[in-house]
């Protein structure tokens, strides 16, 4: 079977089924809309071909060369693509549906919309590729290299330990349900990106820039967040016992409901920040800056704010036991308003 039939075959609308096309020489030809099922094309030099809107299902293209291919809009389905080359494509609006992609080369290309499901990417690379919006669902990175890349993209429940992103940006990058753990973030810039639920155990964040980030829910237990630019972040929920985050500007932030049980926040901004019901027992406020906190229904106990800055901080309801302070000038232990108003709801709610 030759390269030319196989073009012939696709022009006119035929299905290609079961073809040993191994080793053929596809540079350039036009196989756009191409119908391919269970083909084997290993080892084939599909460079510079036309295959947009393609459909390849349980296809062999290990080791192949799909340098500088147009692969806009294909799907490719249960395909076998171990070691397949594709620096330079251009991949606009293609789906990888439960693919093996194992140390596939996609380093330089334009993926725009490109969508990953269930696939396994071990060893791949991804360095210096161009994207709008990249999906990847529950697939497999081990050791995947994302360097030099300004990451738009959704990773869902993906296993990211080992994924290296040096040299990275991150700009509405969304890591739902996924495992950071033990990655090292430090100097680089997150803007608009949501960690929801995210394991980011022993994360090192140190001089990073998080704008507006949101981590509902993310365990971040050993992490480093120190000297960040975390202005207008959400952390409720979070789980950070023991976090250092010394040195660094949270203004604005939400923290309701999280776990800072010895967290070290000496030096730090919180201006305007929102602590309510927060569990802060043993955490180090010293000599930061907590100009119109709100700590209501907080529990500060043994918490230490030596030296903190103080301009109607709100600690309304909370927890003191133990808590030490040089100086209470600013305080607002209790908001009458707020008080009388808990008061009356209260009694409205009995029988």
């Amino acid at each position: 079977m030759t390269p030319t039939r196989i073009q012939a075959m696709v022009q006119r609308g035929d299905e290609v089924r079961e073809k040993n096309l191994k080793g053929l020489d596809f540079r350039g030809l036009d196989l756009s809309g191409g119908i391919f099922l269970s083909c084997d094309f290993s080892g084939a030099d599909l460079s510079d071909a036309k295959l947009e809107g393609g459909m390849f299902n349980q296809c062999r293209f290990a080791d192949a060369n799909l340098a500088s291919a147009a692969l806009g809009e294909c799907v490719f389905s249960r395909c076998e693509a171990r070691g397949a080359r594709m620096p330079g494509a251009r991949m606009d609006g293609v789906m990888f549906d439960s693919c093996n992609l194992t140390a596939a080369d996609f380093s330089g290309a334009d993926l725009g919309h490109t969508t990953f499901d269930h696939a396994v990417l071990d060893d791949a690379s991804f360095t210096d590729v161009r994207l709008e919006k990249l999906s990847v669902y529950a697939c497999s990175l081990l050791r995947a290299d994302f360097s030099r890349v300004q990451v738009r993209a959704t990773f869902y429940r993906t296993d990211l330990r080992s994924a290296v992103f040096a040299g990275c940006s991150y700009d509405k990058t969304i890591f739902i349900e996924s495992n950071l753990a033990g990655q090292v973030f430090a100097g680089q810039s997150f803007e608009n990106c949501q960690f929801t639920d995210a394991d980011l155990r022993d994360c090192d964040f140190q001089g990073a820039a998080l704008l507006r980030c949101n981590f509902k829910g993310a365990l971040l237990e050993g992490g480093n967040l120190r000297r960040v630019q975390a202005p207008q972040c959400l952390f409720p929920q979070v789980r950070m016992k023991g976090v250092a985050c010394n040195g660094g500007v949270f203004t604005q932030s939400i923290w309701s409901d999280a776990d800072l049980e010895g967290v070290d926040f000496t030096g730090a901004d919180l201006e305007l920040c929102v602590f309510h019901r927060a569990r802060c027992g043993t955490a180090d406020f010293g000599e930061s800056t907590l100009t119109y906190a709100d700590f209501s229904h907080a529990d500060l106990h043994d918490a230490d704010f030596g030296g903190a800055t103080f301009m109607r901080t709100k600690m309304h309801r909370a927890l003191t036991q133990g808590t030490r302070f040089s100086d209470r000038g600013g305080l607002l232990p209790n908001d009458p308003d707020l008080f009388a108003a808990e008061e009356f709801s209260a009694r409205r709610a009995r029988p």
